[in-house]
C-alpha cells in the first residue's frame, strides 16, 4: 500500500504472507527495501503487482541486514529480473563470515546470488531522489538505515521499531552499538514517518518522538 508519495509499505500480516515489512521507493530508479524469504515471495509480488508496480522494474534491492527473514528473496530479483543486491560494506564482510550461519540455523542454503553493490554511509543517489544511509550497528554489525529528508521518512530494519528495539543477542548483536545507533537515529531532523523491519509503522511527528522517548529506557 501506498502511505506517501513514491513509499510503498508491505508490512508483516502472518507468516504465510510475509515475514518482514518490505519497502518500495518508486522513480526512475526503483528500489525494493528487504524482500523476505524465498517461499513468501509469490505472496508479496501479488501485492506489489495490486499497486501498479512490477517487480520488473526494481533496479536495486536493498538489503538492511545480512538475516535470511530479510534477504533470502533477493536472489529471485537478481536472478529472475536483473535486479542488483546491495548492502553494507560492514554488513557484507559479517555475511561471509559468522553472518552466513544464520541460513543452515534456519534449515536455509546459502543465497546463490551476490552482492552486487556495497555501500557506506552518506547520501545515495537514486534517480530523481537522494536518501542518506546510516550505519546503525548493534543488532548487527553492519544494518542500515535510510533517510529521505523529502519525505520525511526513515526505514530502520530491526534497529528500531514501534515501542521496541532490535534484539542483540545473536552473533554480532551489541547493546551499547544499539543504544548508539537510537541516539543517532533520534537525532535526524524532520522523520515524521518511520517504516521499520516488523511490526507497525509509526506516523506523526508527535509519535515518533514518543516512540524515541520510549526505546530510550531500554538502555538505562
Amino acid at each position: 500500500m501506498q502511505v506517501a508519495p513514491s513509499v510503498y509499505f508491505y508490512p508483516f500480516t502472518s507468516t504465510g504472507e510475509n515475514n518482514c515489512n518490505t519497502i518500495i521507493l518508486d522513480g526512475p530508479e526503483k528500489v525494493l527495501i528487504d524482500p523476505g524469504h524465498k517461499h513468501l515471495w509469490p505472496h508479496l509480488v501479488r501485492q506489489i503487482e495490486a499497486d501498479g508496480l512490477s517487480p520488473t522494474d526494481i533496479s536495486v534491492v536493498l538489503h538492511t541486514h545480512c538475516h535470511p527473514d530479510h534477504m533470502e528473496a533477493g536472489e529471485i530479483l537478481e536472478f529472475d529480473y536483473g535486479a542488483t543486491q546491495a548492502m553494507s560494506a560492514a554488513e557484507a564482510r559479517f555475511l561471509q563470515g559468522p553472518g552466513q550461519e544464520f541460513f543452515p540455523w534456519m534449515g536455509l542454503d546459502f543465497p546463490r546470488g551476490s552482492i552486487g553493490r556495497t555501500l557506506e554511509e552518506g547520501p545515495l543517489p537514486l534517480g530523481d531522489k537522494t536518501v542518506y544511509l546510516y550505519l546503525c550497528p548493534g543488532h548487527t554489525p553492519g544494518s542500515l538505515c535510510l533517510h529521505w529528508p523529502e519525505a520525511k521518512l526513515l526505514v530502520t530494519g530491526d534497529v528500531l521499531f514501534a515501542h521496541s528495539v532490535g534484539r542483540t543477542d545473536f552473533p554480532g548483536g551489541s547493546t551499547p552499538s544499539l543504544a548508539a545507533s537510537i541516539e543517532r537515529l533520534a537525532g535526524l531532523p524532520e522523520v515524521e514517518l518511520i517504516l521499520p523491519g516488523h511490526g507497525p509503522s509509526l506516523s506523526g511527528a508527535a509519535r515518533v518522538a514518543e516512540n524515541f522517548r520510549a526505546v530510550r529506557t531500554f538502555f538505562n
